[in-house]
């Protein structure tokens, strides 16, 4: 490990793409301080464009009156990132399988299964307002 004991950042953006970059580089930075592996560290910065991207577009629906919330906890086994909207929630199970061949070749819906196949947890809180990502050391 790179770094010892807890540590955790939080940041709150407008459900704009403007802030996007900012919240990739602290990713980045953060999940760099956990883990010594480059895969995992490129896994937590692209499931961190990947959850906020989503909570931003199909959570708040762009509106930018509606808050994003990020959540980068370092743990004894690894990382979390947390990330939490305002929009009205989802049911995980609703959502469309991307693997199915009459969404194979959809424009979209690939974020929430790129996230549970890099992850090694994904927790949904809130009504699938706030969702977890665990990453183990």
């Amino acid at each position: 490990m790179a770094a010892h004991g807890n540590l955790s950042r939080r940041f709150e953006i407008p459900s704009s793409f403007k802030e996007l970059e900012a919240i990739v580089n602290a990713a980045e930075v953060f999940f760099g301080s956990c883990f010594d592996n480059d895969e995992k560290i490129y896994a937590g910065v692209l499931l961190t464009s990947e959850a906020v991207t989503n909570a931003i577009e199909h959570g708040n629906a762009f509106d930018e009156s509606k808050k994003v919330i990020i959540e980068f906890k370092k743990t004894d086994s690894g990382a979390e990132l947390w990330v939490e909207d305002e929009g009205g929630g989802f049911v995980r199970s609703a959502v469309a399988d991307p693997l199915s061949e009459e969404h194979l070749f959809d424009d979209g819906g690939r974020g929430l299964f790129l996230i549970e196949k890099m992850a090694d947890k994904v927790v949904y809180e809130k009504g699938g307002r706030r969702v977890g990502i665990i990453l183990s050391s």
